[in-house]
């Protein structure tokens, strides 16, 4: 027998009627927004994208070591010739320790010499003395462009370039200042504070660090280039870099926030750019939902536990990177209970907070990396001092080259360190994300292996 259309929507109303008495008892007050607001305030800390805009010192173009960078990138003219390492349609990339061929050489010179104009303007725009993205972040998700980081990353490429050409050339203070330099691309993204630019400015340092290990399998560099380089791999840690991302990952979540949940859902679940929906842009169904969804308590029940992350994360980011693992699993645990039926009622969670709990990680294979290259440069200072030899251990170091053996903050132990004999050349490394110790074997990205292997620099030499 069909029911009448309109008994079917009272059913339907009284059922929405009972979930929703059910929801708000299930999801009763556990904090007041007002209070955790007041809270970040009181530690001087922005609430909304236009505090995140000003907490963030406007710099001018003259001092502005971005303006200069974005400049120089606008006047380079690449032949994009496939000899050149740089170029995306390149041959190949010669291997760690490797005599370039010929035609790479032509290819490099050719390519660093019609652009020296350029070349010259990178250089110059490190010399300044701080550094701002441009624009302004107050539009908050839906007009956040940060047009800058790809224009970043390819000075970063192309100081790699010279570095790596001047190597061959046997030119090693030039090698030794655009290594440098690659660092200091990454440098002018300390400030930034979008999650964005933190993993921009980590993988210049990786572009960097893949730069040095080559440059220093082909040649040594002098004592002054390696002391220089040796700072700035300990200054590129940043670790204040991690806590403002995230703080400004909170700022744009607490704009969001505070919109109609449908507009909300519809910027969290679009990525930022062109056309970023500005409405409620869902479907009648989906609207519905969203509505039931806010009534209920589950938004303010969904934020609280998205919050109550983005502190927990932004507190480990401030404290020791040795003690980021431990924090990592904490907040393993906490993200499984998204996987139950209450976790499930979290959508906003759901969607956001796997992304930014695998932040962490890269943040510790940075910061074991730059490591790895400190004690790398070290080296390489007790090696000139000792007619090329190696040292027994890296205690060696200490205290003339290395205050002191730099911490593995994958456990907390010293970084671990081996000769290639009888190949030449040595391996400094972390025992990576596995937790254990593969004797400084290189991750092969091809292999799609995710253990097994260490994090490491190595020199073929």
């Amino acid at each position: 027998m069909k029911l009448p259309r309109a008994k079917v929507w009272l059913a339907a109303a009284a059922v929405s009627a009972v979930l929703l008495v059910v929801l708000m008892v299930c999801n009763r007050r556990t904090g007041s927004l007002t209070q955790r607001l007041a809270r970040y305030r009181a530690a001087n800390q922005p609430t909304t994208m236009a505090e995140l805009d000003a907490w963030c010192a406007a710099v001018p173009d003259a001092d502005n070591a971005l303006a200069g960078l974005l400049e120089a990138d606008a006047a380079w003219r690449s032949s994009n010739d496939p000899n050149l390492i740089t170029a995306p349609n390149a041959v190949r990339n010669p291997s760690r320790g490797e005599v370039w061929p010929a035609v790479f050489r032509e290819a490099a010179e050719a390519e660093l010499a019609s652009n020296a104009g350029p070349l010259a303007q990178i250089h110059a725009a490190l010399q300044r003395p701080r550094s701002r993205y441009p624009g302004t972040l107050k539009a908050g998700m839906s007009g956040t462009f940060l047009a800058h980081l790809g224009p970043l990353k390819q000075a970063t490429r192309n100081l790699g370039l010279e570095a790596r050409w001047a190597a061959e050339a046997g030119d090693s203070d030039r090698a030794g200042n655009a290594l440098l330099a690659q660092l200091g691309t990454a440098r002018t993204l300390e400030g930034e504070p979008l999650l964005i630019g933190y993993l921009v400015r980590i993988a210049l340092n990786a572009i960097a660090i893949d730069a040095a290990e080559r440059v220093l399998s082909r040649m040594p560099l002098p004592e002054a280039s390696l002391l220089r380089l040796q700072v700035a791999c300990a200054a590129a840690e940043a670790p204040d870099s991690l806590t403002r991302a995230f703080i400004g990952e909170r700022c744009l979540a607490l704009d969001e926030l505070g919109k109609p949940t449908a507009q909300m859902f519809a910027a969290f679940a679009t990525p930022a750019g062109p056309g970023t929906p500005t409405g409620n842009s869902l479907p009648l169904v989906p609207l519905m939902l969203a509505q039931l969804y806010d009534l209920s308590g589950l938004k303010r029940q969904d934020s609280d536990f998205y919050l109550d992350r983005l502190d927990e994360i932004i507190q480990a980011a401030a404290g020791s990177r040795s003690a980021l693992p431990a924090k990592q699993q904490q907040l393993e645990a906490r993200l499984d209970s998204l996987n139950t039926w209450r976790g499930k009622l979290r959508p906003l969670s759901r969607m956001t907070l796997p992304s930014l709990h695998r932040v962490l990680p890269k943040e510790l294979r940075s910061v074991a990396t730059l490591r790895c290259a400190q004690a790398a440069m070290a080296i390489e200072r007790w090696r000139l001092a000792h007619g090329g030899a190696l040292p027994a251990s890296l205690n060696e170091l200490a205290p003339q080259y290395l205050s002191a053996v730099s911490e593995d903050p994958m456990d907390g132990k010293p970084l671990k360190y081996r000769t290639l004999a009888p190949a030449p050349g040595y391996v400094v490394y972390s025992i990576g994300e596995d937790g254990t110790d593969d004797g400084g074997t290189e991750r092969v990205p091809a292999s799609g292996k995710t253990n097994g292997w260490d994090y490491t620099f190595t020199v073929n030499r």
